[in-house]
């Protein structure tokens, strides 16, 4: 049997699933008799059948489900009535596991000393990670108003920030946790007993994330001592590793990476579940079934808890219903498309332009020492192009649909290429046994045998056209061999797609590929092998303009995978065929980044028209039509609609591009005005659709207005009557709809898939209908409000020298508002040395404006990081002109109002000059001074109306002394409810 045969068999009877349930139950159970135990163990698995069997199936701690009567210190309260569990010397005998013939060892003793605390009941609450054992105590305490919560992690985390990494010890602490391991048992014990010592005035303290080993449950007990119930929430171990992996995607905590959610799990099955045996032992053990989901949790939790505390607390009134039907897990959250995609923040063309490409803790590029110099000679001269992609991310998928389409190209993956190599050399050969051991913990094999089987690739491949080598290279050594041995790079392809789902389709393929890679440990190295080695290779190349990225946005969605394709062999029939990479450019505008597009589709007669009249008038969005716009440009006279006019005359079709065209220059035009855009009766085809979302901006929906052929006829002859229009015929009807069904049917389709697809009966009336498209447009602009919709703003404006940045600073000081400007916000930015500060940088060197695109980006952010700490912003010195405040108004929030100090060009001169004998700054002088006036009251004048017109502006007088304007400004902040 070869290597590959063994790992086959084992993988395929799920054997080291029965091994590792065994080996828990070993650990948790510890019986005298071991060999008794298995062979107990063995029968239960053939009774069962092994398919049942997980990690968890000898640990037996499912016995009883009763929750327990107030405890005390392991003892029944004086005056309870029944329900305690006999203690665990009658249960040893009484109720034995498989093998099981003695309780636990003792627990090892410490030099932990005991403390006195108030005479309260302490309650611990455990569970695996991942069963939101914190968030359904938070939820039970609402109930328990004088309770304590306390989280030992937490209580970590808070002395590790107060102490600062200065100290050793606690800098060690922050690593290991980061890591998912526990932190040391002096620390845990230490932070615990001071934080119980602080509850002093508490009627209860329920306690999370402790004990996680039998020496800190030898440590309470010495220290304290009291418990009175342990609540276990017993959750399937692969819903936690679902629910952490979600987390985890979107909490960029350290201690939730793939590599540290498996620790933590595997800890706890090594070591937690011994300490929680103790407390079933001694009869203190509740447990609620936590697989049923979130709300029945709660519901059997509180349930137990009023239970066991009824007699002292009385009864509670249950304010959570079982649930009627249990809930799953939530499914993934729905992620960006690789447009909006923020830890990649490039488009699907070729790279080229300034923007970054990598964001977050990723490693800068490494300095490559041997380049690229071209082939070498004796191998074949056939462009190369890299594909690249994390594990998982589909990079092999795709490269066989390349080869498909071009059939002339060779695909190399180069893990094929070494695990064949492993499969033929064997064990025999002592190197590729070697590795074949690093290949099956994640690790890479050394870079000189990866380029020696290249080569051979390329040599056996001479008269390829091109080569898709998938795969390669992972990192800097990868790299440089290739530049060394082979040389001639044309271009790379990378594909980004999230974490989260590379970690799940690896986990689910693992579970039937046998692959010896594919294990949850050896992904784990993988991922952060990608994410720390191969990344920042990928940076290096970016920055030597040989980048292409393709984003993907979910690994199980073929619609994702087909649009995906589709952008790939563009990337490659412009390569090949026309443009080089580099050619193509980002032509979408930030203008139109986060307008709100909804595609309005439906059949003649169907009543669109209607229905996007009345969501104009109640939502105010803009109602566009591409045959409006068509005939606007051919009466417009232009030279473009001259040209549109020769070209319908001709009975040809319009040209995509211009009509894309059209319909981008109508909403740049509209959009600061606008709440959002109906484009009527498009996409009529699959390409219109496509190539509108790639290049102007995605929609939030298609709005499908569905109706009978037999009604649309019946409309359209009625209004035949009156219209006089040629087509409204019984038989061109027909033709009319049979085309909209052939042509519209699979745009239809597509949207569906993609879960945007909006589906309206249209059978009725208007006003009937219209009520089922309010509902389709509340929801959406309730779920994509800002989270700075309800921030309290007020623009603070006066011109140089009218005090506004004194009076801001006391109003601060006063009222604890956030002071933010403009100007302070862009030379923090500069001053930060980051990727964006850099190019601000280079911009205003030039003399250049920055954009009001980046302004607002910069202000958005600071108001969000602030937005816990204040009760209101005062955003300093703007609006300057009407379209920053339109635009912050549109895209932030709205503002509350105008705080506008007025004062004479005479006191803002004098002032000015009286600076400048001191500030030494070059713009305070006479002449200049009166230039800055004109120009602000050239711009901020209209602002003043407008705001006016709405009755927001507050003038403050601003001639008199700081004491006297601030006076009249605490009259109106006094005014008002902040």
């Amino acid at each position: 049997m070869t290597t590959e045969d063994a790992k086959s068999y084992l993988s395929k009877r799920e054997i080291p699933r029965l091994f590792e349930s065994l080996m828990t139950g070993l650990m948790y159970h510890r019986p005298t008799d071991h060999i008794q135990y298995l062979i107990d163990c063995l029968h239960k698995v053939h009774e069962k059948g092994q398919e049942n069997i997980t990690w968890s199936s000898f640990v037996d701690i499912r016995r009883s489900k009763t929750p327990l009567p107030p405890i005390s210190n392991g003892e029944v309260r004086p005056g309870s009535k029944g329900g305690a569990r006999p203690s665990s010397k009658t249960r040893a005998k009484e109720d034995k596991g498989p093998g099981r013939t003695s309780p636990l060892p003792d627990i090892p003793t410490s030099k932990v000393e005991k403390v006195q605390l108030p005479d309260i009941p302490i309650v611990l609450v455990l569970g695996a990670p991942g069963t939101s054992k914190d968030r359904q105590v938070d939820e039970l305490l609402k109930r328990y108003p004088g309770w304590k919560h306390l989280n030992m992690g937490s209580l970590i985390k808070s002395e590790i920030q107060r102490r600062g990494e200065a100290h050793t010890k606690w800098k060690l602490t922050k690593d290991l946790m980061s890591r998912g391991e526990p932190a040391p048992e002096d620390i845990t014990i230490e932070t615990l007993i001071s934080g119980l010592k602080d509850c002093k005035s508490a009627k209860g303290i329920i306690l999370t994330g402790f004990p996680r080993t039998l020496q800190q449950v030898a440590d309470y007990t010495k220290a304290v001592s009291r418990v009175d119930v342990v609540f276990l929430i017993d959750l399937d171990e692969k819903k936690a590793l679902d629910r952490l992996l979600q987390r985890g995607r979107t909490s960029s905590r350290p201690e939730d990476s793939m590599s540290a959610v498996t620790t933590r799990l595997n800890y706890f099955k090594a070591h937690t579940l011994p300490a929680i045996k103790h407390y079933d032992d001694q009869g203190k053990l509740v447990i609620i079934e936590g697989d049923a989901g979130e709300d029945m949790v709660k519901y059997e939790f509180g349930k137990a808890f009023d239970k066991v505390f009824f007699s002292k607390y009385g009864s509670k009134a249950l304010d959570a219903k079982p649930p009627t039907s249990d809930p799953s897990i939530p499914d993934p959250p729905t992620y960006k498309k690789a447009f909006e995609n923020e830890s990649m923040s490039r488009e699907n063309s070729m790279v080229g332009d300034d923007k970054p490409l990598f964001v977050g803790e990723v490693p800068e590029p490494p300095t490559i020492v041997e380049a690229d110099t071209g082939r070498k000679p004796g191998l074949p001269e056939g462009p190369i192009i890299f594909v690249a992609g994390g594990p998982g991310s589909g990079k092999g998928t795709q490269c066989a649909r390349i080869i498909k389409r071009y059939p002339d190209f060779v695909h190399i993956s180069v893990g094929d290429l070494i695990r064949a190599e492993i499969s033929n050399k064997g064990t025999a050969d002592q190197k590729w046994s070697m590795i074949s051991q690093l290949v099956s913990k994640g690790e890479m094999a050394p870079e000189q045998e990866t380029v020696e089987l290249l080569k051979k690739q390329l040599i056996n491949n001479k008269s390829a056209k091109a080569f898709i080598i998938e795969g390669f290279p992972r990192n800097k050594a990868q790299v440089e061999a290739f530049n060394k041995e082979i040389g001639g790079l044309n271009f790379v392809m990378l594909f980004d797609c999230e974490e989260y789902y590379m970690q799940n389709r690896l986990l689910k393929r693992g579970r039937d590929s046998g692959r010896i890679d594919d294990n949850a440990t050896a992904i784990a190295n993988r991922l952060n092998f990608y994410k720390y080695n191969t990344l920042p290779i990928m940076k290096h190349y970016e920055d030597e303009g040989k980048l292409v990225l393709r984003n993907i946005a979910d690994l199980d969605a073929d619609r994702d995978m087909d649009e995906m394709f589709y952008d790939i062999s563009q990337t490659f029939d412009f390569a090949f065929f026309g443009r080089k990479p580099g050619e193509a450019k980002d032509n979408s505008s930030p203008v139109l980044k986060n307008i709100k597009v909804v595609f309005v589709i439906g059949g003649p007669g169907s009543g669109k028209g209607t229905q996007c009249e009345r969501i104009v008038a109640k939502y105010g969005f803009t109602h566009l039509s591409t045959g409006d716009l068509l005939r606007a440009e051919v009466a417009s006279g232009s030279a473009r609609g001259k040209e549109l006019t020769a070209i319908m005359e001709k009975g040809e079709l319009v040209p995509l591009d211009t009509v894309l065209q059209l319909l981008k220059e109508s909403m740049l035009a509209k959009a600061a005005d606008s709440k959002g855009f109906l484009i009527d009766g498009y996409p009529r085809e699959m390409e219109q659709g496509t190539r509108f979302e790639n290049e102007v901006t995605p929609c939030q929906f298609a709005l499908y207005f569905e109706v009978s052929d037999m009604t649309m006829t019946k409309r359209l002859m009625g209004r035949a009557e009156t219209s006089g229009r040629v087509d409204d015929n019984e038989d061109t009807i027909k033709k009319r709809l049979k085309t909209f069904h052939d042509i519209t049917t699979p745009v239809v389709d597509y949207y569906e898939k993609q879960g945007k697809l909006k589906k309206v009966s249209a059978e009725a009336g208007p006003a009937e209908v219209f009520t089922q498209v309010e509902g389709i447009f509340d929801e959406m602009l309730k779920s994509g409000s800002s989270p700075l919709k309800d921030a309290k703003v007020i623009f603070v404006v006066g011109g140089p020298g009218s005090g506004k940045g004194t009076q801001c600073a006391k109003i601060v000081e006063k009222y604890g508002f956030c002071h933010l400007s403009s100007g302070d916000l862009l030379r923090e930015e500069v001053g930060s040395g980051s990727e964006r500060g850099k190019r601000l940088n280079e911009i205003m060197e030039k003399g250049e404006l920055v954009s009001l695109d980046v302004v607002l980006e910069l202000i958005r952010e600071a108001m969000e990081k602030k937005m816990s700490e204040t009760k209101c912003f005062l955003i300093d010195g703007y609006p300057r002109e009407m379209n920053q405040g339109t635009r912050f108004e549109k895209e932030i929030t709205e503002c509350s109002n105008v705080l506008y100090f007025e004062v004479s060009d005479d006191t803002m001169v004098s002032r000015l000059m009286e600076r400048g004998k001191t500030s030494g700054r070059v713009d305070d002088n006479e002449q200049t001074i009166k230039k800055r006036l004109q120009t602000f009251h050239n711009q901020t004048q209209p602002v003043i109306d407008h705001y006016t017109g709405k009755n927001k502006v507050v003038k403050i007088s601003a001639e008199g002394g700081v004491d006297a304007v601030f006076t009249e400004v605490q009259t109106f902040m006094n005014s008002k409810s902040w």
